[in-house]
Parts: C-alpha cells; sequence; structure tokens
C-alpha cells in the first residue's frame, strides 16, 4: 500500500529547533508515512534537508514584521501563496499538511479557499512573546480551521486561549545511539544557541565573569548561527565587545553552527541555557541527552525538561548572582556533578522516549489522515 504523505510547511530560514524537532520525528516514522518539506527560497537549510533523503521544494514565504512593505505584502503573498499551496497537494497527492510554525497561515489560508486536506498545527513558541491582538488573531485561524494543534510543553498549552483539540507532545529525543561518558577532564562549559537577542548569552558572559578569575582553567564555549540575518551578526558583535570589556577573552570560544553537535555536548563538562523565553528548549533536550548537567532558567520549557538538583539547575530569569553560583557548585562538586550527568542521561531516555513522543505523534497523524487514504 502507498504510504500518506504528509507535508510539512516550514518558515525557517536556516536550520533551528524547531526544524530540527520535525526532522527527527519525520525520519522516525518515515517507514509509515512519507514526508515532504516546503521551504523558503531563502532558506541555508534546504540542501541540508534534502541531503537527508527528504523531498524538499523552494517555496516564498513572508513574514509579518514591523516594516511597512512587510506590512502592505503580507495578505497578498498569503492569498498568492494558499493559491499555490492548493495546486501543490493536489498535484502531489498529499494526505495531511503540517504546519511547524504557529504564525503561518497559509495552511489556514488553504482551508479557508475550500482545500480539503486537513492540517495540524504546532506551537513551538511561548504565546506571550507576542503582542495580544497578533496571537488572538492567529489563534483565531488555527482555532477555525487546524484539525488539531499540538503544543510542545505544558506552558505552551497554558498560554493558549483555547484548549480543544490542543495535544502536548514534547520534542523527541536525537536519534544517536549515544553510550554515556563522563566529563572527566573537560573544563568547558557549552553554550549552544543562535545569536538571536533573547537567547541569553549576555546573561551567560555576565554571570561567568564573576566566577572566571577564580577558575582559569574552566572556558564559556558558544556556538550557534546567525540565521544570516543583519540583526544577529550585530548582536553577536555586541556580545563580543562584552566578553572583551569583561576581561574574558581568553577564556571564551566563539564558534558557528556545527553538523556535528553531538561532540560538542560530549567534550563539555556543563550546559547553559539562560533564555528569556522557551517554548521546550532542544538544548536542554539534548544537553541531558548526552549526560551532561543542565544550568536554565524557568523560562519555560526547561522547568519541564529538568529536575532541578538531580538533573540540572534552574535559576530566575535575569540572576546573575544565582547563574554564577550554579556553574561555580558544578566546578568544585565534581563527585555531584558526575552523579547528576548519569541521571540527566538516564531520567531524559524515560521521560521522552518514543512512546511519548513520536509515537504519540504518529497517532495524531493516523488520526487526522482521511480513512480512505490510509
Amino acid at each position: 500500500m502507498t504510504k500518506p504523505r504528509i507535508l510539512i510547511v516550514e518558515n525557517s530560514i536556516a536550520i533551528t529547533g524547531a526544524l530540527k524537532s520535525i526532522i527527527r520525528s519525520s525520519q522516525h516514522l518515515s517507514d509509515d508515512y512519507t514526508f515532504i518539506f516546503l521551504l523558503p527560497k531563502s532558506s541555508t537549510a534546504i540542501d541540508e534537508v534534502r541531503s537527508l533523503g527528504f523531498e524538499v521544494y523552494p517555496f516564498r514565504m513572508i513574514e509579518l514584521r514591523k516594516d511597512l512593505f512587510s506590512l502592505i505584502a503580507y495578505l497578498p503573498v498569503l492569498l498568492y501563496n494558499s493559491i499555490a499551496l492548493k495546486k501543490f497537494v493536489r498535484r502531489n497527492n498529499i494526505s495531511l499538511i503540517v504546519s511547524n510554525d504557529f504564525y503561518n497561515l497559509i495552511p489556514a489560508m488553504y482551508k479557508m479557499l475550500g482545500g480539503s486536506v486537513p492540517y495540524i498545527c504546532y506551537v513551538r513558541f511561548l504565546p506571550s512573546r507576542f503582542p495580544k491582538p497578533l496571537l488572538r488573531f492567529w489563534c483565531a485561524w488555527h482555532q477555525r480551521y487546524a484539525s488539531t494543534t499540538i503544543a510542545v510543553s505544558k506552558a505552551v498549552e497554558r498560554e493558549l486561549p483555547y484548549h480543544d483539540q490542543v495535544v502536548v507532545i514534547g520534542n523527541e529525543l536525537p536519534s544517536e545511539d549515544i553510550h554515556f561518558i563522563q566529563s572527566e577532564n573537560s573544563t568547558t562549559i557549552l553554550y549552544p544557541a543562535n545569536y538571536i537577542r533573547g537567547k541569553g548569552q549576555e546573561m551567560a558572559l555576565k554571570s561567568f565573569a564573576v566566577i572566571a578569575s577564580k577558575h582559569p582553567q574552566w572556558k564559556l564555549r558558544f556556538i550557534g548561527g546567525d540565521m544570516g540575518r543583519l540583526k544577529n551578526k550585530e548582536f553577536k558583535a555586541q556580545l563580543m565587545d562584552l566578553c572583551h570589556s569583561l576581561g574574558l577573552d581568553s577564556q571564551t570560544d566563539w564558534c558557528d553552527f556545527s553538523s556535528n553537535i553531538s561532540e560538542e555536548y560530549l567534550a563539555a563538562s556543563i550546559v547553559l541555557n539562560f533564555s528569556e523565553s522557551e517554548s521546550f528548549s532542544l538544548t536542554c533536550l539534548e544537553g541531558l541527552f548526552h549526560g551532561r548537567p543542565v544550568v536554565a532558567t524557568r523560562s519555560g520549557g526547561p522547568s519541564e525538561i529538568i529536575d532541578h538538583g538531580d538533573t540540572g539547575i534552574l535559576v530566575d530569569l535575569h540572576d546573575v548572582k544565582a547563574m554564577a553560583d550554579a556553574m561555580e557548585y558544578l566546578i568544585n562538586n565534581q563527585a555531584h556533578r558526575h552523579l547528576m550527568a548519569r541521571r540527566a542521561y538516564e531520567v531524559i531516555r524515560q521521560r521522552f522516549s518514543p512512546i511519548h513522543t513520536t509515537e504519540k505523534l504518529g497517532a495524531v497523524y493516523r488520526g487526522n489522515i482521511p480513512r480512505k487514504l490510509h
């Protein structure tokens, strides 16, 4: 029997946590479904997704921004893309559409124009990050037209103004078979995040500066991309200036996006995430998966991933002292750090096993595909 064809509509212009997650789940479910990706024409992720064996089609997409051109062009482009999507779905015999971005209304407009194929909407950010009028606008459309809404955490679900047809499914574990390796001699503190304002890198620098002189052998290692955007390049430059002003140049590494992030986690001893807002946090999940204790802010999703004092340490937003104290505690207490590392490796595999993530997602897919297409 021919496998149902699922279309992933994704706005990412580069590799992001949301895109990594949907790729992983699609790989896990590829025996049951054929996945096709629609990505923006400008996305640097197109070749990488194709290299993984997926069909990928470039698509013209425009995000709603504050500039006048974006506001004027948004609705006409949305209408044009929805008509194009309708033709694409019919031509490629699509069984189900998955919108991987809550703010992408192309599938909703497609349904409003009479599209017959159902779609699922993923919510991969905390709704409170956005202005309430815009949030209500998006929610009204998805509540009306989406068959199911998937929230990646309970924190996300709580912030949605509607709960009918909302299912909570956390992000899946990496597919690699990683054996537990203790970080016996590593003196690296890893900060894996794209250089985007709000991701918390400046808090890592300020808190590390509090303890750096007492631990000169330890280094803070940033790794991530700027997604090709000027504002992100400027933010990274500002971070490097802050690093210099704090006297941390010799204890800080600045690295670009890595295609082998596992090596980075395994080479580190501690992982940080001081983001201001996290719907889930793939970096927290990955850090624990690789057997590394994670220090993270209580910014939403991390509180559902990390067990405070057992697999990592949770701190309040912008609390530099608590961040510094957490890092210093893990540096000075190697035995407990190693115990937390082992617990992180074990607990995360239980909490986010396939039965709770990809298999649950597969059941949602089956439940939304018209029976005649199974």
